[in-house]
Formats: structure tokens, C-alpha cells, sequence
């Protein structure tokens, strides 16, 4: 009985967390995003910043700054794909960032949320989890 308990608990969980998704994901805005994992940066976190569509052309430079990073990001890569660091302000309140792209002539510009909430535990099974599945199975 305490395990059926548990077990609609947990649903309820998870289908509140589908519901109500975490804040703080990091989004692109734009036609051409700048994407950057992990999608839930903290203050103080590193991040990857990737930018598809960045081609070296023209001055031949490609960087990205935002006022929630520490500095200006070298991005690197091949030649369509800017690829860099950055690290997110430690005093950075939670909010949305824009994010500029500079690749050789052309700006591109996204967007980046910064939340001091720490993201929902992954959803895939633990193997606790599996048993205490398994266990409400065989109780029927």
C-alpha cells in the first residue's frame, strides 16, 4: 500500500514538472539562435556557447558577449559553427540576457534566461525508482 503511495506521488510529480517546466532554460531568440548548454545556466556556471551560422567571413572574427557573462567569448570552430566558452556573472540575477553574436561582418543576436533554480532531477528512472516500479507491479 505505501508503495502505491509513493508511486502516485512520484506521477504527480512528474506530471507537474511537464506541466510547469523548470525557469531558467535557456532559450534562442531569433531566426538565428545562440545556443547554450547546459539549458539551465546558474550564476557562476560554465557554459557552452555555439553558434550555427557563423561563418568567419569578411574581418575573419567571431565573438559573443552577453551582460550575464564574465567577458567576451572567442568562438572557434569550423567555418559555419562558432563554438566558444563563457562563464555566467556570479552576481547575475535571474533574467533574460541578450546574447550578440559577431561573426566576421554580420551580428547575430539571442537571448539567454540565467536562474539561481536548480534544475528537476532527470526524469529517465534511477534504479531505486525501477524497483519500487517493479514492487507496486508484483503488489498488483
Amino acid at each position: 500500500m505505501r508503495l502505491r503511495g509513493i508511486a502516485v506521488v512520484g506521477t504527480a510529480l512528474v506530471a507537474a514538472g511537464l506541466v510547469c517546466p523548470v525557469s531558467g532554460q535557456a532559450t534562442a531568440i531569433g531566426a538565428r539562435p545562440v545556443l547554450v548548454s547546459p539549458n539551465t545556466p546558474r550564476p557562476g556556471e560554465r557554459i557552452d556557447v555555439t553558434v550555427p551560422g557563423c561563418e568567419a567571413a569578411g574581418s575573419g572574427r567571431r565573438w559573443a558577449r552577453s551582460a550575464a557573462f564574465t567577458g567576451t567569448v572567442t568562438l572557434t570552430g569550423d567555418d559555419d559553427l562558432g563554438v566558444g566558452t563563457a562563464v555566467v556573472r556570479r552576481d547575475a540575477r535571474p533574467g533574460v540576457y541578450d546574447v550578440t553574436a559577431r561573426c566576421g561582418d554580420r551580428t547575430i543576436v539571442g537571448g539567454l534566461k540565467v536562474s539561481t533554480k536548480r534544475p528537476w532531477p532527470g526524469l529517465l528512472p534511477t534504479p531505486l525508482n525501477a524497483q519500487i516500479a517493479d514492487a507496486a507491479r508484483l503488489k498488483g
